[in-house]
């Protein structure tokens, strides 16, 4: 009978730790958020890496390499231009196709028959600041934890390599 009550009663212990652990929000950078948020979050990451990767992809001479990178271009667009303001959703258009965004550039390159190389892509700087910070606005809406989040991602995805890579590639 003992050896039952303590079966019973770690089989109970189990339960509330699997209760527990099950119910704990995600957290990123930090900072707890609702699963929603954290599922956005991660699909604006990815989105972000699918960009990265169809830039340093892009070669002027493949018309496919451009359809790809616009395509993955405006899925960032859709996925957080919902949840944001007119004005943050505007910031988020012009930072890919606005007259210095990164899709004009590369349109410009295509035109131009030439890749991007470090000149052209040390202009995506701070376009990939703003795409960051908006796809983080469109989820989260409190100013520190934006700030601890944006930090997080722009080392998760590595925006400086990734940018250097792409410059690099094209340098002859």
């Amino acid at each position: 009978m003992r050896k039952a009550f303590i079966a019973l009663g770690v089989i109970f212990v189990a339960l509330l730790v699997a209760f527990a652990t099950f119910n704990q929000q995600p957290k990123y950078a930090g900072v707890s958020m609702p699963r929603a948020d954290y599922r956005h979050l991660e699909q604006s990451r990815r989105s972000i890496k699918t960009f990265i990767s169809a830039l340093d992809d892009f070669d002027y001479q493949d018309a496919k390499t451009m359809a790809v990178v616009e395509k993955s271009g405006n899925q960032i667009i859709k996925h957080n231009s919902n949840n944001l303001s007119s004005t943050d959703s505007q910031a988020l258009r012009d930072a890919l196709y606005g007259k210095t965004g990164i899709i004009t550039i590369v349109q410009i390159a295509k035109k131009g028959h030439y890749n991007i190389d470090s000149s052209v892509a040390s202009r995506f700087h701070d376009k990939f600041d703003t795409i960051i910070t908006m796809s983080v606005n469109a989820m989260n809406k409190s100013s520190a934890q934006r700030a601890d989040i944006v930090t997080q991602m722009k080392v998760d995805l590595n925006i400086e390599a990734a940018i250097y890579r792409i410059g690099a590639k094209n340098e002859e």
